[in-house]
């Protein structure tokens, strides 16, 4: 789901994982998860891409006729190994 800054608690219980700076847009988009499911997901890789469609009902995007689709992949070692210094 996509929100407005704001819109949308995340606390002790929520994992940040990335901040991106996009030009034209005057705050960093923020992207959360939960703890739990992190600890799940730790290990993949996540793309979180934009493609026509229907969004979800409550999700910022949509009125907009596009959608997000997450795709994922599993680390490799060498970025495994990175992640761990």
């Amino acid at each position: 789901m996509c929100y407005l800054e704001g819109e949308f608690r995340t606390g002790s219980s929520d994992v940040l994982l990335e901040s991106l700076a996009i030009e034209g847009v005057p705050e960093p988009i923020t992207f959360w998860m939960s703890a739990a499911q992190f600890e799940l997901w730790k290990h993949t890789h996540l793309t979180v891409d934009v493609v026509p469609g229907r969004g979800a009902g409550f999700s910022l995007e949509a009125p907009e006729g596009v959608r997000f689709l997450i795709r994922s992949r599993l680390l490799t070692e060498e970025e495994l190994a990175s992640l761990r210094h």
